[in-house]
């Protein structure tokens, strides 16, 4: 018997990845994965009667990592996959790959047993939050330039013409689709080369250690290319940039907002990154998001308390959607 509520494990498998009867569902682990929730996911997968397959992966360092290839086979012929590896493999070509072929995917790399408690990120109706998530990802769309401001200093802003807004809103339930819940977030690659100012981080940097941050880091950007990086653990963040050994790593990959209102800033990094008030940037790789910087990996760096502005308008004030912007009681 799974001693994770019913109600957020039903949550994972029914609202977010509707598993069927007799569908294969490969649950993609590492020896760090927490087994409470790996057994709690095969308990409510064997009671919908589908076909649990755990496989375990090595330990990766630099997220994006490629499984090997029996896994990706694995993943390419099952009917649904949830990532559970405790860095973040779902940017690899592997991960694409089944996609495309009509793998329904959910990314849920690191996640705990507290993740799943109850009034906690996946104690949410993904769907009521998809409008939401769509309204914003849409006013990234229309917009042709952005700036994203902070308390603790972050001012920076650039191009984002022609990029399509992209939404993460935790449902993958048609064949192909890709999610990563608990995170709810809605952003775009800036145009290459645009972005200028300084990120301040001061919640985390996903997957580069243990989590969350003790103090500040600054990033500086410079013509879209991170130019300097200063903090007490700044070597976090310049380490694993320095594993990856791709000259690309530099580039400002992407800009969003987390809009799931039950997250926090804690140690599992897909709940920080969901947060409602926080903002992330990457660096690396843009590709998923409408960029053009095929680099190696796609790092994740979180902020608090962001404001965003589209075209010199607010859209976002500490994750509260400005009057206008969108609908009044998407939060409600």
């Amino acid at each position: 018997m799974s001693l994770l509520p019913a109600v957020t494990v039903g949550r994972v498998l029914d609202q977010c990845l509707a598993a069927c009867q007799g569908e294969e569902v490969v649950l993609l682990t590492d020896h760090e994965t927490d087994r409470s929730v790996v057994e709690a996911l095969v308990s409510g997968l064997e009671e919908r009667r589908a076909v649990p397959v755990v496989a375990e992966v090595p330990r990766y360092q630099v997220p994006g990592s490629e499984p090997p290839a029996a896994v990706a086979a694995l993943l390419h012929s099952a009917a649904a996959a949830i990532e559970l590896t405790s860095t973040f493999i779902g940017s690899s070509k592997a991960r694409q790959h089944a996609t495309a072929a009509g793998t329904r995917y959910l990314a849920m790399p690191g996640v705990r047993a507290d993740t799943f408690r109850l009034g906690g990120p996946l104690d949410v109706d993904f769907d009521a939050l998809r409008e939401l998530t769509q309204t914003v990802a849409a006013a990234w769309g229309r917009a042709t330039t952005y700036r994203l401001t902070t308390p603790a200093g972050t001012d920076l802003s650039g191009s984002v013409e022609r990029r399509p807004g992209r939404a993460l809103f935790g449902v993958a339930r048609g064949a192909g689709d890709y999610m990563a819940p608990p995170d709810v977030e809605a952003g775009t690659a800036p145009v290459e080369a645009s972005s200028n100012g300084v990120a301040v981080i001061d919640a985390d940097f996903l997957f580069m250690g243990p989590g969350p941050l003790k103090g500040q880091v600054a990033m500086h950007f410079e013509d879209g290319l991170l130019r300097a990086v200063e903090g007490d653990e700044a070597a976090r963040l310049t380490d694993m940039v320095e594993c990856c050994r791709d000259s690309r790593m530099s580039n400002l990959a992407e800009v969003s907002v987390g809009l799931n209102p039950n997250g926090r800033v804690c140690g599992v990094a897909m709940e920080t990154e969901s947060t409602l008030g926080s903002a992330h940037i990457a660096i690396g790789n843009s590709i998923a998001y409408g960029g053009t910087v095929d680099a190696v990996a796609h790092l994740d760096c979180v902020m608090q308390h962001a404001t965003l502005e589209l075209d010199g308008e607010p859209v976002l004030v500490d994750g509260q959607l400005v009057a206008g912007a969108g609908p009044s009681d998407a939060l409600s």
